[in-house]
C-alpha cells in the first residue's frame, strides 16, 4: 500500500450557509416523492422517497437566496442513505439557473453506510465558475432502487490560506468500574470520546475569532475520502512575527460534537 503524503493536506472553515433544509425540495421525477423528518441542524432536513427512479436522475431541487462562491473551495454537509451507496452514486449539483437544468457543479458523494448519517465535504472543481448560484439539487447517477434519501445543512467552506500544518488529539475517557468482585484488578468501561487540536500557518486574510463555533475540515491530503470534519471552538490564538517579516497563526480548538473520520 502505497504511502499517503500531506503535502497536498488542507484546512477548511469560514462557512457560508447554502441551504438550511427546512423546507420541502421541488421534486424531480415523477417517481420521486418529497418529505421532512427530523433532522440533524435545526427541526427538519429535506428526504427524497425514490420507487424504480433509475440512473441519472434528478431527484429533487431547490431555489436557494443568489450569492456568489468564488472565494468558496468546496461544499459541506450531512448526508443519509437508506441504503448502501459506493462513491460516485449520488451527487449534489450547483447550478445558476432554476431546478439546475445546467449545472455548474457535479460534487460527487462519498460511499454512504446504510440508516447512517455522515457528514460529507466535497472540493469544488472550478469556483471561479460560480459567481451566481442560484439553485441546488440532487442526482442519483447510479440507480440504487427504492430508498429514502435524507440532506440536511448545505454549507460552502472556504480554504484558510496560508495554513502549513494541523494536528488532532481524538480520544476516549476509560471510567473505572473496580469493585470487591474484580479480586484487586481493576475493571474499566468506555466513557466519553472527545477531540481537540491545533493549525497553524502564515497570515493571509482576517484572523479567526476566539470562542466561536465554526466548521472544520482537515484534510490529509486532495482526496475526497481523507477529511476529518467536525465543528469546533477556536479556544486560541497565536499571532507571532520575527525579524525575517514573516507573521504566523497558530491556532487551538475543541471539537464539539460528532467527528466524521476519513476513509482509505
Amino acid at each position: 500500500m502505497a504511502h499517503i503524503s500531506g503535502k497536498a493536506g488542507h484546512v477548511y472553515s469560514s462557512a457560508l450557509l447554502l441551504e438550511d433544509c427546512e423546507d420541502v425540495w421541488v421534486a424531480g421525477t415523477g417517481a420521486s416523492t418529497i418529505s421532512v423528518v427530523t433532522g440533524k441542524v435545526g427541526t427538519y432536513c429535506v428526504r427524497d422517497t425514490t420507487v424504480t427512479l433509475g440512473a441519472a436522475a434528478l431527484m429533487m431541487t431547490e431555489i436557494i437566496a443568489p450569492g456568489t462562491l468564488v472565494a468558496y473551495d468546496g461544499a459541506y454537509f450531512w448526508f443519509r442513505s437508506s441504503v448502501t451507496a459506493a462513491a460516485g452514486d449520488l451527487a449534489l449539483l450547483l447550478d445558476d439557473t432554476a431546478l439546475c437544468a445546467t449545472p455548474l457543479e457535479v460534487l460527487s458523494l462519498p460511499a454512504l453506510t446504510a440508516a447512517t448519517w455522515k457528514q460529507c465535504f466535497v472540493r469544488f472543481a472550478d469556483p471561479t465558475l460560480l459567481g451566481s448560484i442560484i439553485s441546488v439539487g440532487l442526482r442519483q447517477v447510479t440507480d440504487l432502487a427504492d430508498g429514502t434519501f435524507d440532506i440536511d445543512d448545505v454549507e460552502a467552506l472556504a480554504e484558510l490560506d496560508g495554513m502549513k500544518s494541523w494536528t488532532l488529539d481524538y480520544t476516549a475517557d476509560t471510567l473505572e468500574t473496580t469493585d470487591f468482585g474484580s479480586a484487586g484488578a481493576k475493571e474499566y468501561i468506555i466513557g466519553g470520546s472527545g477531540w481537540s487540536g491545533s493549525f497553524e500557518g502564515f497570515k493571509d486574510g482576517v484572523p479567526l475569532g476566539i470562542g466561536s463555533e465554526v466548521y472544520l475540515v482537515l484534510g490529509e491530503s486532495a482526496t475526497a475520502s481523507q477529511n476529518w470534519i467536525g465543528k469546533v471552538i477556536i479556544t486560541g490564538a497565536h499571532p507571532a512575527t520575527s525579524a525575517d517579516g514573516i507573521v504566523t497563526y497558530a491556532y487551538d480548538y475543541q471539537g464539539t460534537g460528532a467527528l466524521e473520520v476519513p476513509g482509505a
